[in-house]
């Protein structure tokens, strides 16, 4: 049911086969909440592992480790995190299963610096040797594999979770450097994170960021919207005794409703697959699934936002200033662009904005006075969404 990202998956096969060859090429994938970038790597991991062909039909056969990061990590922490992983993958893999015994276990005792310890003596261990023990088995396996695997790819998701105190950008800059003193060409990094992950890495080693090359991840086309929702309605139809369909309409009302955000469209199309009783969607039920009891709106609206539009606020002529600037998405939007959307009182206006502002709901532009904007596109989409039929 993936459907869209062809730049982004090119971009990416294009620095697999690069670091296949000795010239790896690492990728930072920045965008907001609900875009797809976890679906992405998931995509990512498929190719790289060779689970999913290429166009031309051939595979890959990378090493891949994946790991999820969270605001509770230290640079320890993220260090154990990579080298479990390392061991699972090595220990998914036929060719591999001897090696992973050999290599270590991460999880009960590892040795650093011929000093054996075991989990309670962590305190007194230092990190810059486990990444060396790392670097040290990292470099070993690509080079004892290197007529089986094409190389080893990192998979780093959601990296913007840690605090600044967790020094990732250091870890990777150092983990890079330390490879390539090594002669080890054949490992790629790739991250997601949300946006403000590049400053984040700067914050802790200020050149971390040149190390990757950043793409934008960017809401879906609407062509692409239609695509997720048919092959959604294929699958279902696949397993259910009876068949549903969905008429022009209703499918274009999706696609509308969720902007191209990814996770928007699944709890649009899901909802309103929920609320047919005839097995053809219309748009009747794209509408009974967004607003009803627990329907789309409400979901995303927990997930997401309720903070920012409903508990934060509690003038309905303030929701009103923020309905008006989402027509202009996340662009700067004048006293002037606001007003003409609106009927309010200028004394009202101006109220609204400064108590906006003053709770971080919207972001004053530092070099133009009087301009403001959301803070997200997705947050203005989920807006238009809301009033969409009020």
């Amino acid at each position: 049911m993936f459907h869209g990202r062809t730049e982004e998956l090119s971009f990416i096969q294009q620095s697999l086969f690069q670091t296949r060859h000795g010239n790896p090429q690492h990728f930072l994938i920045e965008g907001e909440r609900g875009l797809g970038k976890s679906s992405l790597f998931l995509m990512v991991h498929q190719f790289a592992s060779g689970q999913r062909p290429l166009a031309d039909g051939s595979r890959l056969n990378f090493l891949v480790l994946s790991v999820e990061l969270d605001t509770t990590q230290a640079f320890f922490d993220i260090l154990r995190c990579l080298a479990v992983d390392f061991q699972r993958a090595l220990s998914e893999k036929e060719q591999a299963k001897t090696m992973a015994r050999e290599v270590w276990d991460f999880l009960s005792n590892w040795e650093i610096l011929g000093v054996r310890y075991h989990k309670q003596d962590e305190a007194l261990v230092q990190p810059y040797e486990v990444l060396n023990e790392l670097v040290s088995r990292f470099a070993q396996v690509i080079a004892r594999t290197k007529d089986t695997f094409d190389g080893i790819l990192i998979l780093i998701d959601e990296a913007d979770r840690p605090g600044v105190k967790a020094s990732l950008g250091e870890l990777i800059k150092l983990l890079t450097e330390k490879l390539t003193k090594r002669g080890c060409d054949r490992l790629v990094i790739g991250m997601t994170g949300q946006p403000g992950l590049i400053e984040k890495l700067k914050a802790s080693h200020e050149s971390s960021s040149r190390i990757f090359t950043t793409l934008s991840l960017k809401p879906l086309h609407e062509d692409e919207n239609k695509a997720v929702v048919e092959s959604g309605l294929n699958a279902a139809n696949q397993i259910n005794p009876d068949l549903t369909s969905i008429t022009p309409e209703a499918l274009k009302m999706i696609a509308q409703l969720s902007e191209g955000y990814p996770h928007f469209l699944q709890e649009f199309a899901y909802k309103a697959f929920e609320a047919d009783n005839d097995w053809v969607i219309s748009e009747l039920d794209v509408r009974d699934g967004a607003f009803g009891q627990n329907g789309a709106m409400n979901q995303l609206g927990h997930k997401y936002f309720n903070d920012l539009y409903f508990v934060q606020i509690g003038s309905d002529e303030y929701r009103r200033v923020l309905q008006a600037m989402a027509h202009y998405s996340d662009d700067w939007v004048d006293r002037d662009k606001i007003r003409a959307g609106i009927t309010i009182k200028d004394t009202t206006l101006n109220n609204a904005l400064q108590a906006l502002k003053n709770r971080g709901i919207i972001i004053p532009n530092p070099t133009v006075k009087g301009e403001f904007r959301l803070p997200t596109k997705s947050f203005a989409a989920w807006i238009k969404a809301f009033f969409m039929f009020n």
